[in-house]
This record gives C-alpha cells, sequence and structure tokens, in this order.
C-alpha cells in the first residue's frame, strides 16, 4: 500500500510546504519558546552538559508543558550548573538526594535516579551521550532508529528489566516521542534548536510524534495509521522529507503550538486545506 506521501499530488503538497514555511517564518522564534521544555536545554552553552539536560527534560516530557519544565528545572538546579561534571562526580547517594521526593505525574525518584545512573555509566563508557549514540546508527536503514537502539538500551540498563516511566522501549514499536524530540533538539540548530551534535544530519530525523502530532498529521492528510506508533512516526517522516528533504523535523514546533497556543486554533491550520 501506497503511503500518504507517494500519493499526495505535487499541487498538495506545494501548498503545504508554503503553508508551513510561512508559520515557520511567523512562529518559529524564541519568544514563543515558552512553556516549551526545550527552553530548559537552551540554558546550556556546552553541547556535553546540553545533552545531559536533554535526556532529562525529554524524558520529562509527558504532560502540561509548564509542569514539564518545573520538573526538569527542578533536577538540573540542583546539578551545580553542569549536569555532565555532576553525575561524574557523584556517587550514587548524591544522585538519590538530587531525586529524593522527586514526582512528575506517573514518574517518582527510583525512575529518576535509575535515569541518572544509566547516564552517568554512558559518559563514563563512551565520553559523551554523542559517542554512544553514534556507535548505532548503522545499525538500520534509519539512522536515527539505530542510533536510538543503542541510546535506549544504555539509558535502560540501570532499571534492570523494570518498567521505567521514563524511558519508552524502542523494541516495542512505540513512536517514542520523546526520544526522537532529544534528537530534534541536539541535532538541528535554528532559532529554537540549539543543536550540538554532528554525528547525523537533520535529514536524518524523524518526526516527533505524540497523539497530538499524530492528530494534526491526520487533518492534513499526512499520515493514514490511526495509531501514533512508529510505524506512524515512519509514514509521517516520509511524507515531511517529500515537503523539506534535507530537514524534515523543521515545522514540528510550530504545528505542535496549535491547541497549545491560545492564539493558535486547529481550525485555523486545517481550514485552508478544505
Amino acid at each position: 500500500m501506497k503511503d500518504v506521501a507517494t500519493r499526495a499530488t505535487p499541487e498538495r503538497l506545494a501548498f503545504l510546504a508554503e503553508r508551513f514555511e510561512d508559520l515557520y517564518r511567523r512562529y518559529n522564534r524564541p519568544e514563543f519558546v515558552d512553556p516549551d521544555p526545550v527552553s530548559v536545554v537552551r540554558g546550556f552553552t556546552d553541547p556535553l552538559d546540553r545533552e545531559v539536560a536533554g535526556v532529562i527534560a525529554s524524558s520529562l516530557a509527558y504532560g502540561r508543558a509548564s509542569q514539564i519544565v518545573t520538573s526538569a528545572r527542578r533536577v538540573l538546579d540542583k546539578m551545580q550548573g553542569s549536569p555532565r561534571d555532576f553525575l561524574l562526580g557523584s556517587n550514587d547517594r548524591a544522585i538519590r538526594e538530587v531525586c529524593e521526593g522527586f514526582r512528575h505525574r506517573f514518574t517518582d525518584s527510583r525512575d529518576l535516579s535509575d535515569l541518572l545512573f544509566s547516564v552517568r555509566k554512558a559518559l563514563r563508557e563512551w565520553g559523551s551521550l554523542e559517542n554512544l549514540f553514534d556507535s548505532g546508527i548503522h545499525c538500520s536503514a534509519e539512522k536515527a532508529l539505530g542510533g536510538l537502539a543503542s541510546l535506549s538500551g544504555a539509558l535502560r540498563s540501570s532499571s534492570a528489566g523494570r518498567y521505567n516511566t521514563l524511558l519508552p522501549d524502542l523494541a516495542l514499536g512505540s513512536a517514542c516521542k520523546r526520544y526522537h524530540l532529544f534528537l530534534k533538539w541536539m541535532v538541528r540548530r535554528d532559532s529554537i534548536d540549539p543543536g550540538g551534535w554532528e554525528c547525523i544530519a537533520p535529514a536524518d530525523l524523524m518526526i516527533p510524534l505524540d497523539t497530538h502530532m499524530q492528530r494534526i498529521c491526520s487533518g492534513l492528510g499526512l499520515v493514514s495509521r490511526k495509531n501514533a506508533d512508529q510505524q506512524a512516526v515512519i509514514e509521517v517522516t516520509r511524507a515531511f522529507r517529500v515537503i523539506r528533504p534535507q530537514d524534515p523535523t523543521r515545522y514540528d514546533f510550530t504545528l505542535t503550538r496549535f491547541g497549545i497556543r491560545g492564539d493558535l486554533e486547529m481550525k485555523d491550520l486545517l481550514d485552508p486545506l478544505r
């Protein structure tokens, strides 16, 4: 069966490209960042700190955006300005003290401490999370999925098979929106995404897909699958690669403002397509 990108007419794709680019120029700007969790990551100038902050913030990226930011900052504010140096220099007890009493929706202090233990282990073994990710990029036709398989396995190591609310399992075929969001922050560089990683190009990124983005893409005719799973991510990404081959996630931030910002409503996005 042909996917949406294959079936769409050149005229429709050209219209979407023009519409998306107009929205990008208007809303992909720093004054619209808050309360998006990327605001937490943008505060770190060193990419080695940024990747650690990015993993923490993206792992917490479920629920209300403002609460995500609050929870991420609560953790990072205790790391003395450098989350990388803090983890590398901390024993288990110091990390547990950072996590003591932590709660973010379904996530408790044990989930958080297991994540931080795994990040520390990865930094000690690989030098950086980018090096770890890079070790797997050639293990899949989609470099992002290959790299994420390596990263996900390492981040889940301290949980020892226990379900961790912060760490989706790539092998189960879920959309893994939080992982793809993390990659977008670390690979793209514009007025919103800070970048820092060089191991893959923006062209290799995949859409961070949750139920909100799924509804948007379905309304735009960019996905036929009903569930926000890994196959839907692949389908949506193919559509955006037709529209913007070198930067398929370029419009993610702008499109996800619809339904979040009070002055942007879904009907305003969809009406021109009806």
